[in-house]
C-alpha cells in the first residue's frame, strides 16, 4: 500500500470541534508470526540471513529430523509446500532446492513458534549445511488471508502428499496455483527467473492435465487462474511458449 502525503491541503480551522462519524473499534488481532523468525547474536547484531541449495537426501534428513522434534512435544501439524520441495521430492524433477516453502491457514502461532523451533533444531543437528531459511513461510506474505485460507482448504482435499512422518505432514499446493506462480515469474521475474522455472510449469500443468482425464485446458480457465491469484500472464506466452513446450514433451496439447 503506496503512502500519500496530502499536500497543499490547509490545515484544519479552528473553531469548532466536527463530531467524530461512526469510528467502530474492533478486538485486537494477532500479528502472524512468520518462519523463519528473525534472531541475534549474543551481542544482539541481527543474524543474516544464509540461503544454500540442499539436495535429496539432506532436505529429507532436515524434515525428519523437524517432524522428531515436533512429536517429541506432542504435536501433528500439516503445512502445504509450494515450489522446489514439491519437484525436489514428489515429483522428483529436480535433485536439489534451496528452500521448503510452506503456508498453511489452519497454523496458528503457538504451532508456528514451535515449528520454527523444530527447524531451528534441524539446522543444529544436519549433518550438511542448511540455510537459515531452508523452511520459510515467504510465499505466505504474499496471500490475502481470505486466498490463504482457500488454497488451505484446497490443497487438503487435493491431498497430495510431498512427505510425511509422526509429527509433520507436508501436502502439496494446488497445482493450478503452483503453475501460476511460475507462469508470472517467467514473465515478470526478471533476475528472479530461473532455468528450471519453465520446466517446473510443464510438470504442474502435466499434473493438471492428468487429473483432467488427459484433456487440455482452455486458455480461459489458466487466464481465471492468474485473475484470482494476481498473477501475470499472457495468451501469447501461455500458447506458443508453454503449450508448445508441453506438445513437446508430451506429444499433446497441455492448453487449448
Amino acid at each position: 500500500m503506496s503512502r500519500e502525503e496530502n499536500e497543499g491541503q490547509r490545515p484544519p480551522r479552528r473553531g469548532r470541534r466536527q463530531q467524530p462519524t461512526n469510528i467502530t473499534i474492533g478486538p485486537p488481532t494477532e500479528v502472524t508470526i512468520h518462519i523463519p523468525r528473525n534472531r541475534a547474536d549474543a551481542q544482539g547484531v541481527p543474524i543474516p540471513q544464509t540461503t544454500r541449495e540442499v539436495d535429496r537426501p539432506t532436505l529429507e534428513n532436515a524434515l525428519n529430523t523437524t517432524a522428531q522434534y515436533l512429536s517429541q512435544r506432542g504435536a501433528q501439524l500439516t503445512v502445504i509446500a509450494v515450489g522446489g520441495a514439491v519437484n525436489t521430492i514428489f515429483l522428483r524433477t529436480r535433485n536439489s532446492t534451496h528452500d521448503v516453502d510452506i503456508f498453511g491457514s489452519n497454523l496458528d502461532n503457538r504451532a508456528r513458534v514451535l515449528l520454527d523451533e523444530a527447524m531451528q533444531y534441524a539446522i543444529r543437528h544436519s549433518p550438511s549445511p542448511l540455510g537459515t531459511d531452508w523452511l520459510n513461510t515467504e510465499n505466505q506474505m504474499w496471500l490475502s488471508p481470505t486466498l490463504h485460507r482457500e488454497l488451505t482448504d484446497e490443497a487438503m482435499r487435493q491431498n497430495d502428499v510431498v512427505w510425511s512422518r509422526p509429527g509433520l505432514r507436508v501436502l502439496a499446493a494446488p497445482w493450478e496455483y503452483a503453475f501460476s506462480g511460475k507462469i508470472s515469474r517467467l514473465l515478470t521475474g526478471g533476475n528472479q527467473v530461473r532455468a528450471y522455472d519453465l520446466n517446473d510449469a510443464i510438470h504442474y500443468l502435466h499434473q493438471i492435465v492428468t487429473r483432467h482425464g488427459g484433456r487440455p485446458v482452455p486458455v480461459a480457465t489458466v487466464e481465471g487462474w492468474a485473475r484470482r491469484f494476481h498473477h501475470t500472464t499472457t495468451r501469447n506466452f501461455l500458447l506458443n511458449r508453454v503449450n508448445a513446450e508441453y506438445r513437446r514433451r508430451y506429444g499433446s496439447d497441455g492448453i487449448v
